[in-house]
């Protein structure tokens, strides 16, 4: 197996070797092969694929509840949920408890996606893990996991 802890991407060597813009330049070559593949496949966005994913696993959830699982702000999550909403992904329906409250399930056609997407993730995240052993892959996850704030929001 190759070494790349000696891998120049800048030629600043406190740079190339920090692990936090190791994770983000990585991510960005995972994030832009995802969401072409994603794009030409369903024309939709890694946010769109998240949020169907989440609807999928938890079934109906108020648009708040969304947000919390993808730990993203409010406004970012209702821009989504109304772009999957014209797209035919998700649907919205009113509480019957509390008609201010916004239902959100997938639809037939967000399921459909979900499944057609769902290998296409897979096989990219795979793929940029191929160079790992197994048990290198889930002590990466192990640290990565370490470092995550969940009282942080990201958009």
């Amino acid at each position: 197996m190759e070494n790349r802890t000696a891998l120049s991407i800048t030629g600043i060597d406190k740079l190339d070797s920090n692990p936090m813009f190791l994770m983000g330049f990585t991510y960005k070559q995972f994030r832009a092969k995802v969401s072409h593949e994603l794009s030409e496949a369903s024309g939709i966005s890694l946010e769109m694929f998240g949020a169907i994913k989440v609807l999928n696993t938890h079934g109906q959830m108020t648009q708040q509840e969304l947000s919390d699982l993808l730990l993203r702000n409010r406004s970012v999550t209702k821009r989504l949920v109304d772009n999957a909403i014209k797209l035919n992904l998700i649907a919205a329906s009113k509480s019957e408890t509390n008609k201010k409250v916004k239902l959100l399930a997938l639809t037939d056609e967000g399921q459909a996606v979900m499944l057609k997407c769902s290998p296409i993730v897979n096989d990219i995240s795979q793929q940029f893990q191929s160079s790992l052993t197994k048990d290198e892959s889930q002590q990466l996850t192990q640290l990565l996991a370490k470092l995550i704030n969940m009282d942080e929001f990201v958009d």
